[in-house]
């Protein structure tokens, strides 16, 4: 969920569900490919809910960055693994999904993430199998 304050929204989150949070994280900047105009840069304070197995992830951004392509069609949006993010997108452009964002450009088979919407959404994420350990040893680390 893109929220715009994360220390705010994790205090209300957490108290109304009973989560706990992963330490923020500060992505500043992140390198992301947009399919309109190349490469661009998103500023991002991230977190994601300890408990699982489905996670919260909080992103708080600076407005004006990539990240407002994401934003232009929903505030929130649904991860799933995948082995290779290249092959999903491709098959998801072949039902009518597009590209909103992503880790790479197509010439780089869109890197380690990609965004994809059909229609008016929702929006799903592309995360590649090989960033799992990352993400899970952020999420179980100590604050």
């Amino acid at each position: 969920m893109i929220v715009p304050n994360i220390r705010q929204s994790m205090d209300a989150i957490g108290r109304e569900l009973n989560i706990d949070w992963a330490p923020v994280r500060q992505f500043d900047p992140l390198r992301i490919w947009l399919p309109d105009t190349g490469w661009s840069e998103a500023h991002l304070t991230v977190t994601y809910s300890r408990q699982g197995p489905i996670h919260f992830e909080l992103i708080e951004m600076v407005p004006g960055g990539a990240y407002e392509a994401l934003l232009a069609i929903s505030r929130a949006h649904v991860g799933a693994w995948v082995q290779d993010v290249g092959t999903e997108v491709e098959v998801l452009l072949e039902q009518g999904w597009r590209v909103i964002a992503a880790g790479a450009s197509p010439k780089h088979r869109y890197g380690q993430m990609a965004y994809m919407a059909r229609g008016d959404g929702p929006v799903l994420e592309l995360v590649g199998e090989p960033i799992r350990p990352m993400i899970e040893e952020w999420i179980g680390s100590v604050t």
